[in-house]
């Protein structure tokens, strides 16, 4: 009979709470002899040093002691900080060794210190979001971005309560980490975004805006992954030959298919959509392998969905046909302008008003066509901070009109200035930056529906 060698830290391994990782490792460490009670007692009693002073800490200075309920957070944070000095080995025996020879407080110290780190880096990570943050109207996507994230930072308590997860993170990813709490969770979420929005700027926007509203006419409400479905319709483009990055199936594309994989077995199938994940890569050069084997985890779970659906001949909830509606434009017709006489006359009456209110009401009783409100706004009749309070009385179409006009669909993502430009134009950009997020999404959708 062969004698096998039981590996303790492989075996213990598996019983190791991502979420809870020191008390899950001191319990599989102890239940299975890698710790004595010794040892046990020795944690115990530099926990007890670390707890006091927190406590001092927490009541700066002015108690020893604090509730039942405040006592089970502090205690919890530490945990949590001292887990994040342990994950930091490469092996659950140096894990375990450090438990042994380390006092807990230095060992606290440095799990404060990776923590920092994890912080300084999200931070970082989340200016990469916001650079690359595609231009959707997805309530969700835009809320977690601009708010969401940014309050866990705010809210975030690194010594009293660095397992919690504060803030507001309503957009799904296309693979989610449950098993994570605190930065952790924050890290893995915005390394993920970074990696989905990278890929996503490959396409179109209104490629992708058009998708979205194919899967659902209320797409903008919905909790969905953008990158899921970007990805996932890409790659049955390559499997029915479309060329280009053009993302749209159509009902043939589908009915194609469905006759390309009913047959295929399970093994033929992953092979099939992982040929097409080796062409897409080598398509758009995709080099960073973090997101090759994102796009990898992804597909692996898209593919039984593409199975069931084929079975329930549902395919068309996988593959979408993009919804482009040109009857969703809104073509623009200019009004009556004014002759040169007359407008001449208008713009000195704005000119020597000498409240805004009165400017407000001319520009709204003399001025019935788009070309003379922008002839108006630079005719040097109007200075200074008077522009946004016009802006801020003009309605949301009219404020799409001037948007419209100014702006391209790149510049409504940039800080983007152009040399010797007018004083309207710059007023008007500063007015739209201080627009809340949906505010300007707002702006830039209605603008991107008018057809002048």
């Amino acid at each position: 009979m062969k004698k096998y060698i039981i590996n303790k830290e492989e075996i213990i391994e598996g019983l190791i709470s991502k979420e809870h990782y020191f008390q899950s490792l001191l319990q599989a460490s102890y239940s299975n002899g890698l710790l004595n009670i010794s040892d046990i007692q020795k944690i115990q009693l530099q926990l007890l040093s670390v707890m006091t002073e927190i406590v001092g800490y927490f009541t700066k200075g002015a108690s020893s002691s604090v509730r039942e309920e405040v006592a089970e957070q502090l205690i919890l944070s530490i945990y949590y900080t001292l887990g994040l000095s342990l994950k930091h080995q490469k092996t659950i025996k140096e894990s375990i060794d450090l438990i042994k020879e380390k006092d807990m407080k230095l060992l606290f110290a440095e799990g404060e210190k990776i923590l920092q780190e994890k912080v300084d880096k999200c931070k970082g990570l989340l200016e990469i979001i916001n650079r690359t943050k595609l231009n959707t109207e997805n309530y969700a996507y835009i809320d977690t971005i601009d708010y969401g994230v940014q309050l866990f930072f705010e809210k975030y308590d690194r010594r009293f309560a660095s397992h919690e997860t504060p803030g507001s993170i309503d957009y799904p990813l296309a693979i989610e980490e449950i098993h994570l709490v605190g930065i952790e969770y924050i890290e893995d979420y915005l390394n993920k975004l970074v990696l989905e929005n990278k890929f996503c700027e490959y396409f179109d926007v209104l490629e992708i805006e058009a998708l979205l509203e194919g899967f659902c006419n209320n797409s903008k409400h919905m909790l969905i992954n953008i990158f899921k479905l970007v990805l996932t319709n890409y790659l049955g483009c390559i499997l029915v030959g479309n060329k280009g990055r053009a993302l749209d199936i159509t009902k043939w594309n589908r009915e194609y298919l469905k006759r390309t994989i009913e047959d295929l077995s399970t093994a033929e199938l992953e092979r099939l959509f992982f040929d097409a994940v080796e062409k897409l890569c080598h398509e758009f050069s995709i080099k960073d392998k973090k997101l090759i084997e994102y796009i990898h985890k992804v597909i692996a779970e898209v593919i039984p969905e593409v199975r069931k659906n084929m079975e329930n001949n549902t395919l068309d909830r996988v593959f979408i046909t993009l919804s482009k509606k040109d009857e969703n434009l809104i073509k623009y017709e200019d009004g009556k302008m004014l002759d040169n006489n007359k407008f001449r006359e208008v713009t000195e009456e704005i000119r020597v008003c000498s409240s805004i209110e009165g400017k407000i009401r001319l520009i709204r009783e003399e001025i019935h066509s788009l070309e003379d409100l922008l002839d108006v706004l630079g005719a040097d009749c109007i200075f200074e901070d008077e522009y946004i309070d016009i802006f801020k009385a003009l309605d949301a179409f009219e404020r799409a009109l001037i948007a419209k006009n100014i702006y391209n669909d790149e510049e409504f993502k940039t800080d983007y200035r152009i040399e010797n430009e007018k004083e309207w134009n710059i007023k008007f950009k500063e007015y739209f930056e201080s627009l809340n997020a949906i505010e300007r999404e707002n702006v830039v959708a209605l603008a991107k529906s008018i057809e002048l």
